[in-house]
């Protein structure tokens, strides 16, 4: 699980450096690359939204600690 949590956090962090390019690149004259960012920014969010929910759950399984 926390092998998967890494490589689910460095592909986000990835795709997000991605999307800042390629939207700097259209927003200087490559319009051709409007279909890739599309893609590119869904694959992110569905990327990130795995990510969050399964570093939730990990940090919601674990046992409490007592204290007395």
């Amino acid at each position: 699980m926390k092998a998967l949590l890494i490589v689910l956090g460095l592909l986000s962090a990835l795709l997000i450096v991605l999307q800042l390019v390629m939207g700097l690149l259209i927003r200087n004259g490559q319009a051709s690359l409007r279909t890739a960012h599309f893609h590119s920014g869904s694959l992110m969010v569905l990327v990130a939204l795995a990510y969050i929910a399964l570093s939730l759950s990990a940090i919601l399984s674990r046992p409490r600690e007592e204290r007395f």
